[in-house]
């Protein structure tokens, strides 16, 4: 979707995602938060893996914004990283990135788009190892 007035959201006509944000996004945080050596393993739920983490991400906001040139896409995730045994929210924060588009149309939204979950994941994956390591701790 895009936003040329505030509070109008609207959607391009000829272009969509080859699947949903949140299904694209899900093997794109396993990688990147298993590549943070902070967690034994990291799995994609549902799972018969047995863990004592959980991470609940929600999508609050994709969208390309054309309200000054250059059009820009932002991004807000909230995640909650929970312990899985007490049900207890260890952690929650909400991670924002907004960066240009390098043309005004959907493929340079969808290039911007790549650009903000990339920083967004970094964000949030060390985001969790940090909060584990304060888990492992308080145990």
């Amino acid at each position: 979707m895009y936003v040329r007035e505030a509070h109008k959201l609207e959607y391009f006509a000829h272009s969509e995602w080859v699947d949903t944000p949140a299904r694209m996004l899900a093997p794109l945080l396993v990688a990147t938060i298993g590549n943070t050596a902070a967690f034994r393993a990291v799995v994609l739920a549902p799972s018969s893996a047995d863990g004592d983490l959980r991470l609940d991400t929600e999508i609050i906001r994709l969208q390309q914004e054309f309200a000054s040139p250059p059009s820009r896409v932002r991004f807000t995730l909230r995640a909650y990283l929970v312990d899985d045994k007490t049900r207890r929210v260890l952690a929650s924060r909400e991670f924002e990135a907004a960066v240009p588009a390098t043309s005004e149309n959907a493929y340079g939204g969808v290039v911007a788009a790549n650009r903000a979950v990339r920083s967004v994941v970094d964000e949030l994956a060390a985001f969790c190892a940090v909060a584990a390591r304060g888990w492992k701790h308080g145990q």
